[in-house]
């Protein structure tokens, strides 16, 4: 049986789904072999994991916004790596094209969401000591630090 809160979060993944047009996943229900999973833990907590050959590789926990804001950066992500993969030119870095239009994809869903991703993603390339990529992505307020 689905309580309420998880058919909430069903709701909420299958309509930003929609609007990716991309596919949902079940909530509720936890795979563990190269899956994506949505899901409210016995303690009320909203979890958006991914487990690889059987093993939980990522797992951000958080309110409901956290979780779907983790299922659409991955959906927004694999959407900029198909069209840079189809589209980019030879001569130009691909991460280019992949980064501007996981951004697109996700002002779509929520404009807050595609700015944090940006910026997310710019602190972890200098986390990495990355700092010469942080250029390559969408050029928004606070890309830089």
């Amino acid at each position: 049986m689905v309580d309420d809160k998880t058919a909430h979060l069903q709701s909420e993944v299958n309509r930003i789904a929609a609007l990716l047009n991309a596919r949902p996943i079940q909530a509720g229900v936890v795979l563990k072999d190269d899956d994506r999973n949505i899901y409210i833990d016995d303690d009320g907590r909203y979890h958006y994991d991914y487990w690889e050959r059987g093993r939980q590789r990522v797992d951000h926990v958080g309110d409901i916004d956290e979780a779907l804001y983790w299922f659409a950066c991955d959906i927004a992500f694999d959407i900029g790596g198909s069209s840079s993969a189809r589209h980019c030119p030879r001569d130009q870095d691909p991460r280019i094209l992949m980064w501007a239009k996981q951004y697109e994809v996700l002002n779509r869903v929520n404009p807050g969401w595609a700015t944090r991703c940006v910026r997310e993603t710019a602190d972890l390339l200098r986390r990495w000591g990355r700092h010469d990529d942080v250029a390559l992505l969408p050029n928004i307020p606070g890309r830089d630090g």
